[in-house]
């Protein structure tokens, strides 16, 4: 009776585990617009040693009824990036989307295309951790 318990448990957090690797987001596909009030992502993970080898802080006025948008690149940095972190600076809901188009940890260079809701502006700030050359 115990030993079925047992393989009853490790079963169930074996398919729990499953079900979370398969639905749980990508960190690259963590923004999730429209439901959370603030629009952050992180991607990768950061080490001690790590230094800044980018930041930028793309920033748009709203324009009524549309949207506004803007894209960010880092060119090749000297270094390999290990993380990014993408923060919204409209915690209210209002704030914009990022999408990575390209590189991201691993690599020397990220880009992003960052687009706000419909009436409202875009504020963000991006900064790319990683070992120089």
């Amino acid at each position: 009776m115990a030993m079925e318990r047992v393989a009853v448990a490790v079963t169930s957090g074996l398919l729990l585990a499953v079900l979370l690797a398969t639905f749980a987001p990508s960190p690259a596909l963590a923004i999730d617009c429209g439901r959370n009030k603030s629009h952050n992502a992180f991607i990768g993970s950061r080490h001690w040693d790590d230094k800044l080898l980018f930041m930028d802080h793309p920033k748009k006025e709203s324009k009524w009824l549309r949207t506004v948008s803007a894209d960010v690149a880092t060119g090749n940095l000297r270094g390999i990036i290990n993380y990014i972190e993408v923060l919204d600076q409209k915690t209210n809901g209002n704030g914009g989307c990022a999408y990575l188009t390209s590189g991201g940890a691993g690599t020397n260079n990220v880009a992003f295309h960052i687009k706000s809701q419909r009436s409202h502006g875009l504020d963000f700030i991006i900064r790319a951790w990683g070992r120089p050359y």
